[in-house]
């Protein structure tokens, strides 16, 4: 297992930090409690594969060294959850006004640069039992699924999710 999903999962998380928002891959609710302003738990939602090319066959690829190396792939459709929550004192809108920032850095850079094909957002809702606002925002990236064969009998190494923004 590479854990390419959780690399791009984390480098999401990360771009969000970076876009100023207080981001964790995963929060508890006591967690979040203590927090003094709006936090975002980051998780992959879900994964749906499409066809690759030819038996998931894309192509050749440079290597560093100059050599080439087969590049196998799907693609998929990766689906982010942002739960966004946000103390009692902080409001319904502080948990929404962190939610639309995130979907802004989302929308316009992609998903640690893989671009977004849609964005959902749900009501935002108390949690008696926490003390705690909660947002759900769902985003949908179209990307692939990539791995190269290696010289020795051909098994699949280094997987990679892959996107390009325009």
């Amino acid at each position: 297992m590479t854990g390419a999903l959780g690399r791009w999962r984390a480098a999401a998380a990360e771009q969000l930090r970076a876009a100023g928002l207080d981001a964790v891959e995963a929060m508890e609710p006591e967690r979040a409690a203590r927090r003094r302003g709006p936090a975002l738990a980051v998780a992959l939602a879900g994964v749906s594969c499409g066809s690759g090319g030819f038996q998931n066959y894309l192509g050749t690829e440079e290597t560093a060294e100059g050599g080439r190396r087969e590049l196998y792939g799907r693609a998929v459709e990766l689906t982010l959850r942002l739960d966004v929550l946000a103390p009692r004192d902080g409001g319904a809108s502080a948990c929404r006004a962190a939610a639309e920032r995130a979907a802004e850095e989302l929308l316009l850079r992609g998903a640690a640069g893989v671009p977004v094909d849609g964005l959902s957002m749900g009501e935002t809702e108390y949690l008696e039992a926490e003390g705690l606002y909660r947002l759900a925002v769902r985003c949908r990236c179209g990307a692939w699924i990539a791995a190269w064969a290696v010289e020795d009998g051909g098994r699949l190494t280094d997987f990679e999710v892959r996107g390009t923004m325009r």
